[in-house]
């Protein structure tokens, strides 16, 4: 039975599955690594809207690094899922079988994370999207969950896919944007022989099933707002961003997996705000004080403007209607309050 927690999720999933649309997904089987992060879950959301169809999948299979978050528990039960904890660090040496469709999703997405397991980081988007690619049957599709900081050195605002960076292997962040620009490198290498496999550089998307310790500015905002009852904000007060609601993520990537026509695409927001703007909307809908102290040297690393133009998902998938940042920080909050209820 879907718990408390996993329904703010699973309700959000309702709209995400067309019967109709995805009825080829019939007795296939599916693949998703990084299962248990914030696009893993919402991607089991969609797959469990699928077994309520007659042209349900054969077989979910679910990595992660890390054990079933508790109100994941109830896969357990579910004979369509199956859960493997595994370091995919290991994947040369695992037998898991031929899959239909793979997201590869498995890798550490917050700079803290990235930067402290440089080699792991490394071997996740390289090594392990290759092996993974072999796992994939003939006439299957794959999809890698690449990102928005191979922009990064670029003083260009709304990159679009043509596009990239200029910083080097000695950049703070370098483990985390070369692996991810390698990674698209042997994904494309697999299109030259025909495979259908494609990347999205996922920029800045947030919501319902990020996990307590997620230190991203957006979640130590709600974290500092719920538990210390003020949000204080020291510096990149100027920094300006596009955030993207989880479900529009999901969304972008599940038809440029299944139906997108070309090798990368962005996905990412279509209103950009600053960092200080967006504590002080934090606060508002925490009705919680808003201290701004001073500027402090930004974050190493940290780029002054984040913003992907994604108007080649949008010429090719038109009539997507993006969630408000209002209405998605309401959701993400309640999640927030969710994991912290007995704090």
């Amino acid at each position: 039975m879907i718990n408390k927690t996993f329904k703010i999720i699973h309700e959000e999933c309702f709209d995400l599955f067309d019967e109709n649309k995805f009825k080829f997904l019939k007795n296939k089987k599916i693949l998703i690594t990084g299962a248990t992060g914030l696009i893993g879950q919402y991607l089991i959301g969609f797959f469990l809207q699928s077994l309520n169809s007659k042209n349900k999948p054969k077989k979910i299979f679910l990595i992660s690094k890390s054990k079933l978050p508790s109100h994941l528990n109830f896969l357990k039960k579910n004979s369509y899922f199956k859960h493997e904890k595994t370091n995919l660090c290991n994947m040369p040496n695992s037998n898991i079988g031929k899959f239909d469709y793979i997201i590869h999703g498995a890798t550490y997405a917050q700079p803290l994370k990235f930067t402290k397991n440089d080699l792991e980081t490394i071997i996740l988007n390289t090594t392990v999207t290759n092996e993974l690619l072999k796992k994939m049957n003939k006439n299957g599709k794959f999809l890698f969950i690449s990102s928005s900081e191979l922009y990064s050195g670029l003083k260009k605002l709304k990159l679009n896919e043509e596009d990239i960076g200029n910083t080097t292997p000695s950049h703070f962040r370098a483990c985390y944007i070369e692996s991810k620009r390698c990674g698209e490198t042997i994904v494309n290498s697999y299109r030259k022989k025909n495979y259908e496999a494609k990347s999205a550089r996922l920029c800045l998307a947030y919501g319902p099933g990020v996990k307590k310790d997620d230190n991203r500015v957006l979640n130590e905002f709600i974290k500092k707002g719920i538990l210390q009852k003020k949000i204080t904000i020291t510096g990149g007060k100027d920094n300006v961003r596009a955030y993207i609601y989880i479900s529009d993520a999901i969304k972008m990537l599940l038809n440029i997996l299944f139906f997108g026509k070309k090798n990368v695409y962005n996905v990412g927001g279509v209103k950009k705000i600053s960092i200080l703007d967006l504590a002080r909307s934090v606060a508002n809908e925490l009705a919680v004080p808003f201290i701004y102290i001073k500027d402090k040297k930004n974050n190493q690393g940290a780029p002054n403007y984040v913003q992907i133009n994604v108007d080649r998902y949008k010429k090719e998938f038109k009539n997507q209607k993006f969630i408000s940042l209002k209405e998605g920080l309401k959701k993400t909050i309640t999640w927030h309050k969710e994991l912290f209820k007995n704090k």
